[in-house]
């Protein structure tokens, strides 16, 4: 089969024999996968990449081996491998386990390939009426869902989003359904526009001060990550006794303002994966709020590659200039 994987050069295609399959696991033909921030910070040398692993995990496939699913229905993958045994799996919040492996990322091979196996409680069946790319989102929304959540939104707060990337643009879009009004950083004008298709207000990064002075935001989403000051910005600009939220991936310890953290008596929440409590998890509420959100998640699929252009995608999703939000791979 045809995969994608890590070189020390960046990325590599090869022709893989097929691994044969763990018990309790199934295999999917990759229909459609998403291209991550996570993998650009690896792409661009920023954080250590699994030499050697497929990468890949904004998953959606159909069924061709294992398990009791229609070979016909898509599904998208939650691409987290739980240990089943350690205190926070036994306790119903697996994704707190501590020795998770992640698929695409240094645990298993991930979805940059023809077909990729996963654990059968790992794929969730989608609504027929979603097209491939459009379910391979199902993760990126299970990660702002989560976000989301850890934000205790209340009606009418204030709230920031830091970054206009799709986990950006897809937080505002749900904060804006939860809050009377969302600003968001938007650096370039094709992320500017993206902001106003979903009702947000974009800001300039030199905007953003004189934006929250007369009435600071209540709750800031951090979604840049990387080797960004943005979470001294975040500080600076929340109200006292507000929320700060961290989505995005440092690749680096950033920098941090603690005595105003202290004297704001801001709280400082990150939020990994995709809670997982007593009744469905979040990436299956993901999952599930999709058609609701076609439309104006639709307008962020800005860019579809074959799966044998997939090192031309790479270089669209790292090349502002061609104004990506979500590159997406396609099965060939």
């Amino acid at each position: 089969m045809l995969q994608a994987i890590w070189t020390e050069q960046g990325i590599g295609m090869v022709d893989a024999k097929l691994p044969s399959l763990p018990k309790g696991w199934v295999r999917l033909r990759m229909a459609a996968c998403g291209i991550c921030g996570s993998d650009l910070h690896a792409l661009r040398g920023e954080r250590q990449a699994p030499l050697g692993n497929v990468p890949g995990h904004e998953i959606a496939g159909t069924l061709v081996d294992g398990g009791k699913g229609l070979a016909d229905t898509l599904y998208a993958v939650e691409p987290t491998v739980y240990c089943g045994e350690c205190e926070p799996c036994r306790s119903g919040v697996r994704h707190l386990c501590q020795t998770h492996r992640f698929i695409g990322g240094a645990g298993a091979p991930g979805g940059l390939a023809e077909f990729v196996d996963v654990p059968e409680y790992a794929a969730h069946a989608l609504d027929p009426s979603l097209s491939p790319a459009l379910g391979a989102t199902a993760e990126p929304v299970a990660v702002s869902l989560r976000g989301i959540n850890q934000a205790h939104l209340q009606p009418g707060s204030r709230t920031l989003v830091l970054g206009s990337g799709s986990i950006g643009l897809m937080t505002g879009l749900f904060a804006r359904d939860r809050s009377a009004e969302v600003g968001i950083t938007a650096r370039y004008p094709h992320q500017r526009e993206a902001a106003r298709r979903l009702g947000l207000e974009p800001l300039a990064e030199d905007a953003l001060h004189d934006w929250a002075r007369d009435r600071p935001p209540d709750v800031v989403f951090e979604t840049v990550g990387g080797h960004a000051d943005t979470l001294n910005d975040a500080i600076a600009v929340c109200r006292p006794g507000g929320r700060i939220v961290i989505l995005g991936v440092f690749t680096r310890p950033p920098p941090i303002d603690a005595l105003q953290l202290v004297i704001k008596e801001i709280q400082l929440v990150g939020s990994i994966l995709y809670g997982t409590g007593p009744a469905r998890s979040e990436f299956a509420a993901a999952t599930a709020f999709l058609p609701r959100y076609a439309a104006q998640l639709t307008s962020q699929l800005t860019h579809q590659f074959p799966l044998s252009a997939t090192l031309e995608a790479f270089a669209c999703a790292s090349d502002k200039s061609q104004g990506p939000i979500k590159v997406t791979v396609l099965a060939d």
